[in-house]
């Protein structure tokens, strides 16, 4: 950054994370097991056993967004991401809209982390204590705060605690999704066996159950552009290149999964265990020691996830506070830790602030399913941004050769288009409830206003410098 935009004297520490740390940070960002725990029983009610198809459908895109996210961060890495890139090509109105919603995923979003924190703990003691949303809400907050002091200490430490838990809890969901292959393939009780409808249009309910099975699978995906906001403090190109290994992973990760898991029982008995579904999934196949197993590794894999949901919220904060876009004290970065410290306390409290608003709407499957939906779309505006963004930025270099033109311009062009389908489409076609509409669209049109209000008062650099040309 240049000097005009009053840069701190403290910046993040360069060079922090290795490859395999921000790798490992997308993966836990995305949580492959704690989004399968969220979602799950989300995917049963919207598209049956189906639940395949949207995850098959959404691969592709979504690797086009990755390439676009991995030569925009070697243009210009950014612990802004899609906030920085959008503003500085596109316009900064929509930098700041980009940034607002991004911030609104990674806050409002956590609710989705928290609330299974609080489920899956409790759970040992009492399944009454499990459907509680106040104890679910009080043990969620303990969990929240221990995650923001491990957030504040350093973003290494961070890294060192995801990779920990990210080898148990992938080596335990492959294990249970093979014993659950096993399982239901000796008829073991009232097991779904697999049939051709799971992979078909129909078998999801149609086609506007199979967009709404999109937004799930979309928040399902989503998180693994965590990468790029670490990227200041990756070292060479590794975030890119992180963007694109995290989607080919959680493709597979899910696919797995999601179509062994499924057929382990009726979606009714499924849907009553929704706020511990995994733990009910481990009880099926081995009994009471492998369900706590399970929630030993739901907990785990959470944790990872809200830590790098927080590591991602306070590194926009941060970038937006150095524009001056929003207060500057969220640009202040820990000479000790290298840690945004200010942002990371801020989001860390923010977090709590929305689970407990959530845990009182109503019960906690309910909560779950509006907040996953919401998710969903939030990232489909911003990930949409980020591939337009990567497409005008290079748009000469993509005309040069077949090469450029497949992997700069018709793979995130695919993108793109697919995330603009798939915003309009949910919000004209009724796919979405109220609440849902509330947060995704209300909260996110706040955003526009907002900076609006922020080039008048603040009148920061980030609104008159000159767009950077190709």
């Amino acid at each position: 950054m240049t000097q005009d935009t009053a840069a701190p004297a403290v910046g993040l520490r360069s060079g922090a994370l290795r490859a395999v740390d921000v790798v490992v940070m997308a993966l836990a960002s995305s949580g492959p097991i704690q989004s399968v725990a969220v979602s799950l029983a989300a995917i049963l009610a919207t598209v049956a056993y189906a639940g395949f198809v949207p995850i098959l459908i959404c691969f592709v895109p979504m690797l086009g967004i990755a390439l676009g996210y991995q030569r925009l961060h070697a243009w210009q890495p950014s612990a802004g991401a899609t906030y920085t890139w959008v503003g500085r090509v596109l316009n900064p109105h929509a930098g700041f809209f980009a940034g607002w919603i991004m911030l609104l995923y990674y806050t409002v979003g956590t609710t989705s982390l928290t609330i299974p924190l609080g489920s899956y703990l409790l759970s040992f003691f009492s399944d009454h204590a499990a459907d509680s949303p106040v104890a679910v809400a009080v043990v969620g907050t303990v969990f929240d705060l221990m995650v923001t002091a491990v957030a504040a200490l350093g973003v290494a430490l961070s890294a060192r605690f995801q990779l920990g838990w990210a080898i148990f809890e992938y080596a335990l969901l492959i294990g249970f999704a093979v014993l659950a292959v096993i399982f239901i393939a000796r008829g073991n009780g009232d097991v779904v066996k697999p049939s051709m409808s799971w992979f078909t249009v129909e078998g999801a309910g149609g086609f506007k159950s199979l967009i709404s099975g999109v937004l799930l699978a979309i928040f399902l995906y989503s998180g693994w552009d965590t990468a790029a906001y670490v990227g200041e403090e990756a070292s060479g190109r590794t975030a890119g290149r992180a963007a694109v290994t995290s989607v080919v992973l959680l493709f597979v990760i899910y696919s797995v999964s999601v179509l062994a898991f499924q057929g382990i029982a009726p979606i009714q008995d499924m849907q009553d265990h929704a706020a511990n579904i995994l733990a009910f999934v481990g009880e099926r196949i081995g009994g009471g020691f492998w369900a706590n197993v399970m929630i030993v590794a739901v907990l785990g894999g959470t944790l990872a996830s809200l830590l790098a949901a927080i590591v991602s919220a306070s590194r926009i904060g941060f970038a937006m506070g150095r524009d001056r876009v929003v207060p500057p004290w969220l640009a202040r970065v820990s000479g000790k830790y290298g840690t945004p410290l200010n942002a990371t306390i801020l989001f860390g409290l923010l977090n709590i602030a929305f689970l407990w608003g959530s845990t009182l709407i109503g019960a906690v499957g309910e909560a779950l399913a509006n907040i996953v939906s919401t998710l969903g779309l939030m990232a489909a505006i911003f990930y949409l941004l980020t591939a337009v963004t990567a497409i005008w930025c290079y748009r000469r270099q993509i005309v040069s050769s077949a090469k450029d033109f497949v992997i700069g311009g018709l793979m995130p062009g695919l993108g793109a288009a697919f995330m603009a389908f798939v915003v309009v489409y949910s919000i004209t076609s009724g796919s979405l409830n109220g609440i849902e509409l509330g947060f995704g669209v209300g909260l996110a049109l706040v955003g526009l206003l907002l900076s609006v209000i922020s080039a008048k008062v603040g009148k920061a650099p980030f609104y008159t410098a000159p767009q950077n040309p190709h």
